[in-house]
């Protein structure tokens, strides 16, 4: 997928997300983010976007100063964040220098797919909220998604994670020729893009149904699991991506 793919996502699950905000109120807990309510789960988007528009720009991620909207002004604020983002990114050069999460040769790429997904996935938790229903995800976005989650988010932020017993996930969507494996051992977190014939649990399902699984958005029952189930149970606990700052 290229940047272009990445920005049509970013701006059409942020339209989503606004709208999904706007129906629920900004009172209104979300469900898959214990503790969130609307308002503050809009917060924490306006603020990623712009944080990485800076970035995008060349701004250092150290020197990136944030005022919170009043509540009145948040969605407003957000939609201009978004957009601002959205700029910033089709402005910017492919061999343009910036800071990233992890190591990435393509910077811009890192930074268009990273919003993307990352607004694709607070768009699910506020259509939770809204309670109308998650609309869908396309599948090639999906399947890249549980890609950047396995090979990106979970070294980066979890590669510290341990499990007394070492516990093996397979991850399998039914649509895309692709699979991914994390396993969880006494010494740390391991990924691969490949099967293992030896996972404890395997779980199957669209790209969609299974993206939202592995993010912890969907249950048990929109995939199918095969071996160990309480697996899934220790899965939930230890593949969770909190905010940083």
């Amino acid at each position: 997928m290229d940047v272009d793919r990445f920005l049509r996502e970013l701006q059409l699950n942020g339209e989503l997300l606004a709208r999904a905000a706007e129906y629920a109120g900004p009172d209104a807990p979300v469900p898959s983010c214990p503790g969130w309510t609307v308002s503050r789960a809009v917060g924490h988007v306006a603020k990623v976007h712009q944080w990485a528009a800076w970035i995008v720009r060349g701004g250092a991620p150290d020197r990136f100063n944030y005022r919170r909207p009043e509540p009145a002004d948040l969605l407003p604020a957000y939609r201009a964040g978004l957009a601002e983002l959205t700029e910033a990114l089709a402005r910017a050069s492919d061999g343009q220098p910036m800071y990233t999460l992890w190591p990435a040769q393509a910077p811009r790429l890192f930074w268009a797919r990273r919003q993307a997904h990352e607004t694709a996935i607070h768009r699910v938790d506020l259509q939770l909220a809204a309670g109308y229903g998650v609309s869908d995800l396309d599948p090639d976005f999906a399947a890249d998604g549980i890609d950047e989650l396995v090979m990106g988010m979970i070294p980066d932020r979890l590669a510290a994670a341990t499990a007394d017993r070492p516990v093996r996930v397979l991850l399998e969507p039914l649509d895309a020729n692709a699979s991914w494996t994390v396993l969880i051992a006494p010494d740390g977190v391991h990924v691969d893009r490949q099967v293992s014939d030896g996972a404890d649990l395997c779980v199957f399902g669209l790209s969609a149904e299974l993206y939202r699984w592995a993010w912890n958005r969907a249950g048990d029952d929109e995939v199918s699991l095969r071996g160990e189930l309480p697996v899934a149970d220790r899965w939930r606990e230890i593949v969770r991506i909190g905010a940083r700052g």
